[in-house]
């Protein structure tokens, strides 16, 4: 926006410059018409001139009306150049005022440019830190579930071994590595009660 205001400030001036330089070429030129009207012809005495008339001849009056011309002709170069000087100056000026808005738009676009890096690595940083914060919680919980079934299917299992009968040989025979025998029945006044030998 501010580079456009320039670029608008710039042509302003340069349409003023050029109307400036229009209107002093038409003021020469009317001056110069001024000066052929009444300025007097720069033409030069006799070396002894003792007053009253002299008749110059017409060598001598065209002599002078060419040099007036080309006073004339000097002195609209001379304001002419003064006036490309300063158009020059402005034209300068100008150039120089967008190259440093120029200047100053890409330094902006190039800091705003690092901000938005910035920006986007700190996003980025801060998504990877919560996937790992997210992946260790579910971690967490996966080994915590699986946990808690192991001690569930374990239970039951135990109080299955304890309540599972030891199998007696045959033959009346003590089981192998030790094992303690049933007590025999007994009866209700707590008399043990014998198996008769002929069914044993």
């Amino acid at each position: 926006k501010k580079l456009s205001q320039v670029l608008h400030s710039s042509s302003v001036q340069n349409s003023l410059l050029k109307d400036e330089v229009r209107k002093l070429r038409e003021a020469l030129v009317n001056e110069r018409t001024r000066r052929k009207r009444g300025k007097p012809l720069p033409l030069q005495e006799a070396e002894e001139y003792h007053g009253g008339a002299v008749f110059w001849s017409p060598r001598k009056v065209k002599e002078a009306r060419d040099r007036l011309q080309l006073q004339e002709e000097e002195e609209e170069q001379l304001q002419l150049q003064k006036a490309d000087t300063r158009r020059q100056r402005e034209e300068t000026r100008q150039v120089r005022a967008r190259e440093k808005e120029q200047r100053r738009q890409a330094r902006l676009a190039v800091s705003l440019m690092r901000q938005k890096e910035r920006e986007e690595k700190a996003i980025e940083k801060a998504s990877r830190i919560a996937a790992r914060k997210a992946a260790k919680q579910l971690q967490k919980a996966i080994k915590t579930s699986q946990r808690g079934r192991r001690r569930s299917f374990m239970a039951p299992a135990k109080a299955t071994q304890k309540k599972k009968p030891i199998a007696r040989p045959q033959g009346g025979e003590e089981p192998q590595g030790g094992a303690a025998s049933s007590p025999p029945p007994t009866s209700r006044r707590g008399r043990a009660i014998r198996t008769p030998s002929r069914f044993l």
